[in-house]
């Protein structure tokens, strides 16, 4: 009896159960202490929340998200530390800029007395599509502090110090556009203690504008969420054995568990000779994907052979239905096994 398969591919991993937050604030042009140390004197915590000097907020990291826009985009000049000349580099200032977050750190709600100067507050990774540096321009004639610059790697040399109930502002620069991920711990001494106190890995949230489309759809379906079981590519967050890159691939909503749109096996006839097919859905905004449908005769051991006669392409809406026939006659298999593979095309 012969048979005909196929299976959907991708190169990453499945995701675990969600976690939603229900709030999502933007910051455009607001004075916001993206690192606001907080001391929880009940539990002896340290945290990091942002502080909406603005509007008197408090936001967890996972309920706001910095927007840098596009008019931020400069082309660095000969002679800086901060790249080669004329490389962009994407900068919320470290003085007020119209129209622009004016992004700082604070201690200012901490009490005298309880913590020893300085606070640290360190940068322990980064994910994002480029390199993120943090700096000041300080003294006469101006010179360049660097706190902050991945493009050497991560260390404990990636910090910023602040005083207790101190408030500070910095250059925060993006070497590309993107959705960054940067995360910070706190960590400070109590009086009379010699152990430091320390924060939990807590991750801030940057939309470098423009973004790209897979980052778009991420950021439209989930707009602050910052964990990756979520987010991520590979992730599955609604559970129905489609992870996200899929979800997207073929105009699926990530949040409803629904196996649908997924490829189907199909015939067509060509002259008269019978073929085996691959259907499947591809959506029109998924300009960042590359659909590499393949067939091989088994599952393994075998060389899998591109796809490339394709027979038909249909646009409804949002989404195109692409049917593409294989190069070996029905007739002349036993076994013929299908492959969509998917690739997302990001830095």
């Amino acid at each position: 009896m012969k048979q005909l398969f196929f299976n959907v591919a991708t190169a990453v991993a499945l995701g675990v159960a969600p976690r939603a937050s229900a709030l999502c604030f933007q910051f455009t042009q607001e004075h916001v202490d993206l690192l606001g140390v907080m001391w929880n004197s009940a539990s002896n915590q340290l945290n990091l929340m942002a502080s909406d000097d603005t509007h008197g907020r408090l936001y967890a990291s996972n309920q706001c998200v910095v927007i840098c826009p596009e008019s931020m985009k400069f082309t660095l000049p000969s002679g800086t530390p901060l790249g080669n000349a004329g490389d962009p580099l994407w900068i919320l200032p470290q003085n007020p800029y119209t129209g622009v977050p004016y992004v700082g750190v604070s201690a200012e709600t901490v009490p005298a007395g309880v913590f020893n100067d300085p606070f640290t507050l360190t940068l322990t990774r980064l994910e994002g599509p480029g390199q993120f540096i943090v700096w000041q321009i300080v003294g006469l004639p101006p010179q360049y502090d660097i706190k902050i610059d991945t493009r050497d790697g991560i260390s404990a040399n990636d910090k910023l110090t602040l005083l207790v109930g101190g408030h500070a502002h910095y250059n925060w620069g993006f070497t590309t556009n993107g959705v960054y991920r940067a995360y910070f711990q706190a960590s400070g001494v109590r009086v009379s203690q010699s152990t430091n106190n320390v924060s939990p890995e807590t991750p801030f949230t940057f939309h470098v504008m423009p973004l790209r489309p897979f980052e778009n759809w991420t950021a439209t379906n989930w707009p602050c969420e910052c964990a990756t079981n979520i987010i991520a590519a590979g992730a599955d967050p609604d559970g129905d054995h489609i992870v996200n890159v899929l979800e997207y691939a073929f105009g699926n909503n990530p949040n409803v568990a629904l196996y649908t749109n997924v490829p189907a096996i199909t015939f067509v006839t060509d002259g008269d000779t019978n073929y085996g097919a691959l259907r499947y859905l591809r959506a029109t905004n998924a300009t960042d994907l590359t659909f590499a449908p393949v067939a091989a005769g088994a599952v393994t051991g075998a060389t899998w052979a591109d796809l490339s006669n394709i027979v038909s392409v249909s646009t409804n809406g949002a989404t195109q239905t692409v049917t593409v026939r294989d190069s070996v006659p029905k007739e002349a298999t036993t076994n013929r096994f299908y492959q969509l593979r998917v690739k997302l095309n990001y830095p």
